[in-house]
């Protein structure tokens, strides 16, 4: 087991491998939350904790926080597209996986790959850095969310809106996972009903 002062020691080099990962060109595609995951185990395992601890409990909360996931798309696609583009110069585009349109299959091959995707975003960002947080600020989470969510934001691809709207899913997901007690399943179902709600819009050509 680490001591108090190697976890505290290692918060600067945990912070520079999320930035490294955020510059790093990543080839088109490829989900942020695997090597995010593989950093995180590498720092979690450096400190003596195991990934059972933020997978543990919260199941009660599981299905409102998918709930919660498919009230925020439901939310982010007859409100936040037409407000933000009303305040921009161009339509937003939903489209990640165009090899979806119209193929089942390839939908449900996506869908996988975005289950999977969701499970290490969440360890990544809530079950690594979100907690890291509260174990060296104790209190109120603000701070931990807001830092969670500031991460997401910054390793987030695209645009200014882009990151907006990342950091402010993230802080939602952020807030799901103190609620939940601290466990990833909740956020896990919730970021899985978003994003893999919007591949199954997108292969029914209801968004592009």
């Amino acid at each position: 087991m680490s001591t108090p002062a190697v976890r505290r020691g290692m918060v600067p080099i945990e912070i520079a491998l999320v930035l490294v990962i955020a510059v790093v060109p990543w080839p088109e595609g490829v989900q942020l939350g695997i090597p995010l995951v593989v950093v995180a185990s590498i720092c979690r395992w450096a400190r003596g904790r195991s990934w059972a601890e933020v997978w543990g409990g919260g199941r009660d909360r599981a299905l409102i926080g998918a709930a919660a996931g498919v009230v925020a798309l439901v939310i982010a696609l007859l409100l936040g597209t037409p407000a933000i583009e009303a305040l921009g110069t161009r339509a937003i585009e939903w489209s990640r996986f165009p090899i979806v349109r119209g193929s089942y299959v390839q939908m449900a091959v996506i869908l996988v790959l975005v289950a999977v995707g969701a499970a290490a975003a969440e360890m990544a960002f809530r079950g690594w850095l979100v907690e890291r947080v509260l174990e060296l600020s104790p209190g109120p989470p603000f701070l931990p969310v807001l830092c969670g969510a500031l991460a997401e934001a910054i390793v987030m691809p695209g645009d200014f809106a882009a990151r907006c709207g990342a950091g402010l899913f993230g802080a939602g997901l952020g807030w799901i996972y103190v609620a939940s007690g601290r466990s990833v399943l909740a956020p896990t179902l919730a970021r899985l009903a978003f994003t893999g709600g919007a591949v199954i819009l997108e292969a029914l050509r209801v968004i592009g």
